[in-house]
């Protein structure tokens, strides 16, 4: 297994990575990027994750491929067609190069708001974050060697924590903010 298939401790420098990207990313985008956000445990100050960066960007147009898929691959990464989650286009990092997703998706779209939900609920929820943490050290201890397991073993505590942040987002108003970038 490759070196990020593992859970490292949280790792500030998640963050400088992030912006090191988002900012090309922007560069070359511009505002066919609606938002573009850092998401998944490596955004969560404190979640321990796979230190592989998640960036989710959000256009207008999802559906016209064309338009932002040269202006992603310029930046050094490569549209993945055989994703079979049909609310994302999933690009990836060129080989040889630090491990990173690409997530697009739709503005405004139910895909984009849940997993902007889900990073700012943890984020202001410190014992959800920890026992997360806690389940997918767990998961992966157990099926470090059959990721599709590891993948799906975290659904039920994924659920749980959306279940907990869609009942958040009802007291407190909840909205995603500005982009990241």
């Amino acid at each position: 297994m490759d070196e990020q298939w593992r859970i490292a401790k949280h790792d500030p420098e998640w963050k400088r990575l992030f912006n090191d990207i988002a900012a090309k990313l922007r560069t070359s985008l511009g505002n066919l990027a609606i938002r573009i956000d850092h998401v998944g445990s490596t955004s969560v100050m404190g979640l321990d994750a796979k230190p592989i960066i998640d960036i989710q960007i959000s256009v207008l147009n999802y559906d016209d491929v064309l338009n932002y898929k040269t202006k992603i691959e310029k930046v050094g990464f490569v549209l993945r067609g055989e994703n079979p989650d049909k609310t994302k286009r999933y690009f990836r990092e060129l080989p040889g190069s630090r491990r990173t997703h690409i997530h697009v998706r739709q503005a405004g779209s139910f895909s984009e708001q849940i997993t902007l939900l889900f990073r700012d609920y943890l984020r202001v929820h410190p014992a959800d974050c920890l026992r997360y943490s806690q389940e997918k050290h767990r998961l992966m201890e157990l099926f470090k060697n059959e990721r599709p397991k590891y993948v799906e073993g975290k659904g039920q505590i994924v659920w749980d924590i959306i279940q907990k942040a869609h009942i958040w987002s009802q007291e407190v108003g909840w909205n995603p903010g500005i982009s990241d970038m």
